[in-house]
């Protein structure tokens, strides 16, 4: 009995055009994931018919493949129809973002004391701008007069410039609740002269929203699938995330605090922004900025004087030192759990590590035979690790391996009692070294047994001792303090002839007068004063004056004393 028709002009087809199919070395490995199998008769009660479909439940992990192969009759050729679990995906939607850098301040002060010439006033500092960066705003704050020689109050006189630290730049995205979806790739094959042919390969997703999915396939065989999945155990949490430009990691979420998109905190990242012109701006920046900075003077003569900001997530910069008062987190893809997560225009894609189970159903027209392949390993190395967030893992690097591991965990080399039981999905097709990560629970915070062997192959089973990686806690560093700086203010407080005719005016006299001690002392010193002046008067009029005129006094001779 020769072949069918279509098959006959598919395998034509198939030979003539090489650039459809192509040789491969292998199949992609089939796991032994059918849980149930059975017939359907589906009948149509308009025509009185009725039609017996083959029925499978598969249950697959995230990288497993089912393998079915089928045929219409015992003459047509064996083709093999293959559905990877390739990975699942949860597509953030982004409701908004926007631009920032981590603001650079560098800040520059004059302390001028009481009483010398005017350098620093009122009217030109409170408030005000200059100009020699992208954002620079002037402060003015009366301050501690030590080391002036006048009592009055002393004034400081800032000029706070702001540049974006290393020309970084970063956009913050807001991401609401995600879209699930699963990623299968649905091949064919057939068996040519002891190789395998991919006769196609196509790449379905799958959207679980509604928490069902069907869809059919009618290429050499009429399949009919039904997909739906559990939930995930873990997934990343609506709200403020960032990317730097020019990267591709993803930061953010409960550790990282990051301004809304409405918000613009000086205790947040995100205060400093871009406008759409590409132009830094800070809102109401002039008034933030006073209240935040402080100065404390250590001596206003020479210029000395201590400053900080009241805030987080900036860099000060004192001309001698840089200070980071910054922290951007962690990247997401230092979780073990999320593989991947890049942002695309509109959407973030979070591609997890871990995934999710997912229960197929097929309906075929002929009853499949279910494929599975032996899993393989070599060996293995790793170790226990409990990380400075407290998330504790093996770390496990496995050589030559391919399809399911089983492993165990004991405390002793008896192995009477397993702590921890699990499996670990490989590679999907070839034999490769691959990097696996497990959590663990939080008794296991020592040193352990642990036993690996593939499915099915417990005479294969490997046993290593792992040694227990602990990691202090994560310590944060206390910001803030105050930096030492010296002003460049070249002839500030020195007194000139505009110092010495404002001291004569006695309206400045009674400056710095605000408490009744400091009012006792000015009236002693003022008593002291004209007392010490009326002496001095009286010691000249009394004493001084008297003996220099007798002693530069000629004498007079009359002329009756002549005459005589």
């Amino acid at each position: 009995m020769g072949l069918p028709l279509q098959a006959v002009l598919i395998l034509i087809l198939f030979l003539l055009c090489p650039a459809v199919s192509r040789v491969i070395d292998e199949l992609p490995h089939c796991t032994n994931s059918r849980v149930m199998e059975g017939n359907i008769r589906d009948c149509d009660d308009s025509k009185g018919k009725c039609k017996v479909f083959s029925a499978i439940q598969i249950r697959l992990g995230l990288h497993e493949s089912a393998c079915l192969q089928l045929k219409t009759n015992s003459s047509e050729p064996a083709f093999i129809h293959t559905l990877e679990y390739l990975r699942l995906e949860h597509h953030h939607p982004i409701a908004g973002k926007y631009s920032f850098g981590i603001p650079q301040i560098k800040p520059s002060c004059i302390c001028d004391c009481a009483g010398g010439d005017v350098t620093c006033t009122l009217k030109e500092y409170s408030h005000g701008n200059c100009t020699h960066a992208s954002i620079c705003y002037r402060t003015h704050s009366f301050v501690s007069n030590e080391g002036c020689l006048t009592q009055g109050q002393a004034e400081a006189c800032c000029d706070i410039a702001i540049e974006p630290y290393k020309g970084w730049r970063f956009t913050a995205i807001k991401i609401n609740q995600p879209d699930t979806w699963l990623i299968f790739r649905y091949s064919i094959f057939s068996r040519s002269a002891q190789t395998w042919r991919q006769i196609s390969s196509e790449i379905i997703k799958v959207p679980l929203n509604n928490g069902i999915a069907r869809f059919q396939f009618n290429q050499i065989h009429h399949i009919e699938l039904s997909v739906s999945g559990g939930p995930t155990n873990r997934r990343v949490e609506p709200g403020m995330y960032f990317v730097r430009e020019g990267s591709h990691e993803l930061h953010g979420g409960t550790l990282t605090p990051l301004n809304d998109l409405t918000e613009t905190h000086m205790e947040r990242l995100g205060w400093m922004r871009f406008n759409d012109e590409g132009k830094l701006a800070i809102y109401n920046g002039d008034t933030k900025i006073k209240i935040a900075h402080s100065v404390r003077v250590i001596n206003c003569v020479k210029q000395e004087y201590e400053t900080k900001f009241a805030g987080r997530e900036y860099v000060l910069d004192t001309g001698k030192r840089v200070t980071e008062n910054f922290d951007l987190g962690k990247a997401l893809t230092e979780e073990s759990w999320i593989k991947t997560a890049r942002v695309e225009s509109r959407v973030v894609v979070v591609e997890h590590g871990e995934g999710s189970y997912v229960n197929i159903d097929v309906l075929t027209e002929t009853r499949p035979q279910i494929l599975k392949h032996p899993s393989q390993m070599q060996n293995f190395s790793g170790l226990i690790q409990l990380d400075r967030e407290s998330n504790r893992f093996l770390n496990v690097t496995f050589f030559g391996v391919k399809g399911t591991l089983i492993g165990k965990i004991y405390k002793s080399e008896t192995k009477t009692e397993p702590e921890m039981t699990f499996s670990v999905q490989t590679s999907l097709s070839k034999t490769l070294d691959q990097l696996s990560i497990i959590s663990v629970p939080a008794s296991i915070n020592g040193k352990r047994y642990v036993c690996f062997y593939p499915a099915s192959d417990l005479k294969g089973e490997i046993c290593k001792w792992f040694n227990y990686d602990s990691q202090p806690l994560h310590s944060y560093k206390a910001l803030n303090p105050f930096e030492m700086q010296v002003g460049d203010c070249h002839g500030c407080n020195a007194r000139g002839l505009e110092g010495y005719l404002v001291s004569l005016d006695p309206r400045s006299w009674l400056n710095g007068l605000n408490s009744p001690y400091e009012w006792l002392a000015f009236i002693a010193e003022v008593v002291l004063g004209i007392g010490l002046i009326l002496l001095i008067v009286a010691l000249c009029t009394k004493c001084i004056i008297p003996l220099a005129c007798c002693s530069l006094r000629i004498p007079k001779y009359s002329r009756k004393n002549r005459k005589k």
